[in-house]
């Protein structure tokens, strides 16, 4: 994609994805981390995260979250790796070659 794309597309695919990362990685270490709490502490300060809680840990929807946030990793490390791979025989700032 770095190579074939103009590179403010990939500039910002990459930056995109890498925000969208940490969302997912922030949401999954919030929904493991609430599991063992009682709802109702944080119900009224926190409607929001009372009401994803109250979604994502009915039956087994924990397991199946935890599951489908695996491939949405894959699939945005592979477009991270895709925009932001480096090109071949790229110079940066003119270092020497190694």
């Amino acid at each position: 994609l770095s190579s074939e794309v103009h590179p403010a597309l990939a500039f910002f695919a990459l930056w995109g994805a890498v925000g969208w990362l940490t969302m997912v990685e922030g949401g999954q270490g919030s929904l493991v981390g609430l599991a063992p709490v009682n709802r109702e502490l944080y119900k009224e300060s926190h409607p929001i995260a009372y009401r994803c809680s109250k979604i994502c840990h009915k039956g087994d929807g924990l397991d199946r979250y935890l599951l489908g946030r695996q491939f949405m990793v894959v699939m945005v490390v592979f477009t991270v790796n895709m925009s932001g791979g480096p090109l071949e025989g790229a110079e940066i700032w003119d270092f020497p070659q190694v």
